[in-house]
């Protein structure tokens, strides 16, 4: 419990701690929806830097900056702004100058709800510079409703799910060991004869990961997993729940608005591959958005631009391409957002982005150029519009519930009654989403549907075109369509709810003719919120249903390790192998990386080279691996396994799903170079024999 508290604070209280940059008000509350963005601003900023400056670059050390540069900050510009009131107010012929900035206001939603709190509690909060009791519920509901989905889906598992999370689990491992935040330590073949493998790795996350680590003494795998349960979906409910209020919509519409990609959307389909960034920088897209948008068309351009800069910064350093995404529902939040247009101030706020962003990310400019040589040119998918069409539009996969199975699979869910349901109601909102460019109390639902209909366009271009600009995008994500759909994750759900509150508007306006009474803007607005509640409740009433959480929940559980044994396991390794000795595996497919991750028992194998100068390292440590093993048509490679120090080698029974083996369970059986020394349950362990690390050139 402590490592998840942990996380959760280290990710959300050094970006909020910015917030103290703005006023007291509404712009003060969009940095903190924007917390955890700006957390990852920071790693990154002071990550780079500290070693530019020859300085310690620990996990401990990058949060130690984190403090020091965000105390800093908020004490530069409160000063700067204090001296410039000063000399206004002194000024000749300035007596009203105070009144030049109009005030941010006390409320989060609209100008028009600025008036004075009526209730005890409510000006209780103002005195703590709080927001109303209003807009704390409605955050605080949706994002225990999101965690509880989270551990609905997650509880059980003795580590995150996924091929990735355990390139990424070596990454903290490592930062933790060398005490180094910088590539040539991180992103290495493995901890004996030591070769770089990559020239973009760490990401900011993996340090915060580490700095979870470093304060509880817990295991990656739990700050990890406080990441997909915990601070990703509260980053998504803040930032949506900022985002509409911001733009007009009222306190229980945000609230079902903040909740809604819960439901609909891959929020969860992330963690199947284990690439918790590319769960997290989406649940951060409002939030990043906003402050761009209010960096362009806000009052305070130069002081938002600055957090604006340092959130996208925070991105680019943990899911580069996601920014893309943001950009575009911060272009259509410009011209929404209820602030007046001045050309001045947008251009101080681009210009203070620009500038600050370039600041901050100029020590990783040549990592980031040098990853675009790491992404592996694809083919596109599809030979046709039309095929890519039904895949990006037409396959209703696409829209069920929690957005599982994957659109373009096999394996459909359609069978169940409850997820027919919630897709036949999420399909007539979607097609009345578009109504929002027509009514206004659906202002807010704007950027959404917008950034919905450009990107599926994206999405269905890249996936068939061979035009040179169509491929350079797909480069971004691999070619891979289903990144395309996680990066745009918010979209569908509250697309959806867009158009319930459309169908709902159209339903009151019709009643209204009818009856004289419910004519009104207060039963307009109420009309809003209860179309809103319904749409929220009925998904909900259909997602609680146990056989709508089975296939994900079962999917997940396949790629991840369950069950005590494993942990057993890993501490009998960890205690047993020697720290100048390493333990062979089959890489990530059956697990084994999580022994060296939570229990630091040193691994044969780091991350694959992408560098071509490390690939032959690689390859003997395969070689090695496969005659320990037994396998077929295998050259002898004792002189191999003493050179990287191999003691023992570890197999498991379950394997991760879609990836092949390198050795069969048969032939290891009759191998002479290993003997079986540990078993629990269908974990085994052998150690290396006299035979196993012949050796003719060792005499």
């Amino acid at each position: 419990m402590l490592t998840y508290l942990a996380a959760f604070l280290l990710a959300v209280v050094p970006g909020a701690l910015l917030g103290w940059m703005l006023p007291a008000g509404r712009y003060r509350w969009v940095a903190w929806a924007a917390a955890p963005s700006l957390t990852l601003g920071l790693a990154a900023f002071s990550m780079g830097w500290l070693a530019r400056a020859g300085l310690p670059t620990s996990a401990l050390a990058v949060l130690v900056a984190e403090a020091v540069g965000a105390a800093a900050a908020v004490t530069v510009v409160r000063l700067v702004t204090s001296m410039r009131s000063r000399s206004r107010r002194h000024r000749p012929g300035s007596a009203d100058a105070s009144a030049a900035e109009p005030s941010a206001g006390s409320a989060l939603g609209r100008p028009a709800e600025d008036r004075p709190r009526r209730w005890p509690v409510d000006r209780s909060l103002a005195r703590l510079g709080l927001p109303r009791l209003a807009d704390l519920a409605g955050v605080t509901l949706p994002a225990a409703f999101s965690m509880r989905f989270g551990y609905a889906f997650l509880h059980g598992v003795q580590a995150p799910p996924g091929w990735d999370a355990m390139n990424h689990a070596y990454f903290v491992r490592r930062i933790l060991d060398t005490g180094s935040t910088t590539i040539q330590n991180v992103c290495v073949t493995g901890p004996t004869h030591v070769e770089p493998s990559c020239t973009f790795y760490p990401l900011a996350a993996n340090v915060l990961w580490a700095q979870t680590v470093a304060v509880t003494g817990g295991r990656v795998s739990t700050a990890m997993l406080a990441w997909g349960m915990l601070v990703a979906p509260f980053a998504m409910v803040v930032g949506v729940y900022a985002a509409v209020r911001l733009l007009g919509g009222r306190p229980v519409v945000a609230s079902c608005a903040a909740a809604m990609p819960t439901l609909l959307g891959p929020l969860w389909i992330s963690l199947r591959t284990g690439r918790m960034t590319e769960q997290a920088a989406p649940s951060m897209a409002a939030g990043v958005a906003l402050l761009i948008a209010l960096a362009l068309r806000g009052r305070h351009p130069v002081r938002v631009g600055l957090l604006a800069a340092l959130a996208v910064a925070g991105i680019v350093m943990s899911h580069s391409y996601d920014v893309l995404f943001m950009g575009t529902v911060a272009l259509v939040m410009v011209l929404v957002v209820r602030e007046r247009f001045r050309l001045r101030r947008a251009a101080s706020g681009l210009a203070t982005m620009l500038v600050s962003g370039l600041l901050i990310l100029l020590p990783f400019v040549g990592a980031i150029l040098g990853a675009d040589a790491e992404r592996t040119a694809s083919r596109p998918t599809y030979t046709s519009f039309g095929a890519s069409f039904r895949f990006w539009v037409l396959d209703v996969d696409r829209y069920v519930l929690f957005g599982f199975p994957p659109p373009g699979t096999r394996n459909s869910v359609l069978d169940v009654t409850s997820i027919r349901v919630a897709l036949v109601i999420t399909l007539l909102a979607l097609c009345a989403s578009p109504l929002a460019f027509v009514l206004r109390p659906l202002r807010w639902a704007r950027p959404w549907v917008a950034a919905a209909v450009v990107w599926t366009a994206i999405g269905i271009w890249t996936a068939y075109s061979t035009n040179p600009v169509a491929t350079a995008l797909s480069h971004l994500w691999y070619g891979i369509r289903e990144r395309v759909r996680n990066m745009i994750m918010p979209v569908y759900g509250l697309t959806a709810l867009a158009g319930a509150i459309a169908i709902g508007i159209v339903v009151w306006w019709l009643v209204s003719r009818l009856v004289h009474a419910a004519r009104g803007a207060r039963t307009a607005r109420w009309a809003c919120a209860a179309s809103a509640v319904l749409m929220l409740a009925s998904l909900t009433a259909m997602a609680v249903q146990s056989p709508s959480r089975a296939p994900l929940r079962h999917d997940l559980l396949s790629r991840a390790p369950v069950g005590q044994s494993y942990a057993r396991t890993y501490q009998w390794l960890a205690q047993h192998t020697a720290r100048d000795r390493v333990v062979a595996y089959d890489r990530h497919l059956e697990f084994m990386t999580w022994s060296y991750a939570d229990y630091d028992a040193p691994l044969l194998f780091g991350i694959p080279p992408l560098t071509a100068s490390s690939l032959r390292n690689y390859d003997e440590r395969y070689a090695a691996f496969e005659w320990l093993a037994n396998s077929a048509d295998v050259e002898p490679s004792g002189c191999l396994v003493r050179k990287y120090d191999i003691e023992y080698l570890a197999v498991g029974q379950r394997r991760m799903p879609g990836w092949s083996p390198h050795y069969s369970r048969a032939r290891l059986a009759k191998s002479r170079n290993v003997e079986l020394v540990h078993q629990d349950g269908r974990l085994r362990v052998f150690k290396v024999t006299d035979a196993g690390r012949a050796c003719p050139s060792a005499g």
